[in-house]
């Protein structure tokens, strides 16, 4: 029994490492492929680009399927995790903005950013991708984790779509043609999706620092008296602000165009920046998991 199960939790150790090669290739080859659509125009490669995007997020669910069965838990905790949940999340995203077919182009914003992240992933994941995950301990730990990395998907998709605002506004403005801006959907379009991931994202978001919040403080003896200080929760005070701040500007019509996509780009990036450099170096009371470090 006991050589069975050294076989089993060998055959999950290879297939997590197979998949996640298979996946980080997949990424930047998707990248590469939409690269070469920007140049020649060939709607053919968005469609091969999406796929192989698609093949990316499916390898990447392998992983996590293959650490659980491995370590019996749920791998929503530790660097490699961490950076592997965001990606799976933000191709869902994607491909499900990809449903119309005038949305494909956006791709060329999306995928060269998911496949510098799972560069990243590649360099920083594989270690840690041995290790047994931190305990969730919880439901409500659990589903604070989800939402947690479900907004800050939206939010790096909203910075995304915020710049592709941006490019055809210049555009516009300056009447080139043969660009990519060009065959960008209409900037009303992309203003609407980009209002519409603010509004599905700082809810959220909200939430799970409500959540996160109940929790930190029933474990504020293991967390430490001080732990409202940890750089994340001030990180995490100020996204949820700004973006709420964003949403009913945008809303109330104070803001909007290229002027509300400059804000969202520059600070959403400048924020996703610090929240990624924290979790690198590990700055702060707890992981972004939510469980002590």
């Amino acid at each position: 029994m006991d050589a069975v199960c050294v076989q089993v939790y060998m055959l999950m150790a290879w297939l997590t490492t197979l998949s996640f090669y298979g996946a980080i290739a997949a990424y930047i080859f998707s990248a590469v492929v939409v690269l070469v659509y920007v140049r020649n125009g060939n709607n053919d490669l968005l469609s091969r680009a999406k796929k192989l995007a698609a093949f990316g997020n499916v390898l990447l669910l392998l992983v996590f399927i293959s650490r659980g069965i491995e370590f019996g838990r749920i791998p929503f905790t530790g660097l490699g995790d961490s950076l592997n949940l965001f990606l799976v999340l933000c191709t869902g995203i994607i491909l499900l903005l990809q449903r119309e077919e005038k949305m494909r182009p956006l791709m060329a914003y999306y995928l060269p950013a998911l496949a510098i992240l799972a560069l990243i992933s590649g360099i920083f994941s594989p270690s840690s991708l041995s290790e047994a995950p931190k305990e969730l301990n919880g439901l409500l730990l659990f589903v604070h984790v989800l939402l947690v990395f479900l907004a800050f998907a939206l939010f790096f998709i909203a910075s995304l779509t915020s710049m592709a605002y941006v490019t055809k506004a210049q555009s516009l403005k300056r009447m080139t043609s043969g660009t990519i801006a060009e065959r960008l959907p209409s900037l009303e379009r992309l203003d609407k999706v980009l209002f519409r991931l603010i509004g599905f994202g700082y809810p959220a978001f909200a939430l799970t620092l409500a959540l996160g919040f109940a929790w930190a403080y029933g474990s504020r003896d293991t967390l430490g008296e001080t732990w409202y200080f940890s750089p994340r929760i001030v990180l995490a005070l100020f996204m949820v602000i700004f973006y709420a701040f964003s949403f009913h500007i945008r809303r109330r019509g104070l803001l909007r165009g290229p002027k509300l996509a400059y804000l969202v780009f520059f600070v959403s990036t400048a924020l996703f920046v610090m929240y990624l450099g924290i979790e690198l170096m590990q700055i702060g009371g707890y992981t972004m998991g939510g469980t002590p470090s």
